[in-house]
């Protein structure tokens, strides 16, 4: 089955991607590189990270039939926008 919509997001430090690594990692996920693929419980993710430009774009690639693709989109969307929102100052 097909995965969800690419999911892109700007403002992503090294070292808020760093922090994403290693939640990532926390998780079961390797994310070794900036560009890769890593797959857990039949779930594929992408991501592709230049720290140039900030900006990091993230899509799930295939999900099972029993997981439905809009949660991890969501999931991956929370994530990210936590680690971005610890990086700014309180309103």
């Amino acid at each position: 089955m097909s995965g969800s919509p690419k999911l892109t997001f700007y403002g992503i430090s090294l070292r808020i991607f760093n922090r994403l690594r290693k939640k990532a990692s926390r998780k079961g996920i390797p994310v070794l590189n900036p560009t890769g693929e890593a797959e857990k419980d039949g779930v594929v993710i992408q991501w592709k990270y230049d720290a140039k430009s900030e900006m990091l774009e993230v899509e799930c690639t295939h999900i099972p039939f029993w997981i439905d693709s809009a949660r991890v989109n969501r999931d991956l969307q929370n994530e990210i926008e936590a680690s971005l929102n610890q990086r700014r100052p309180a309103a």
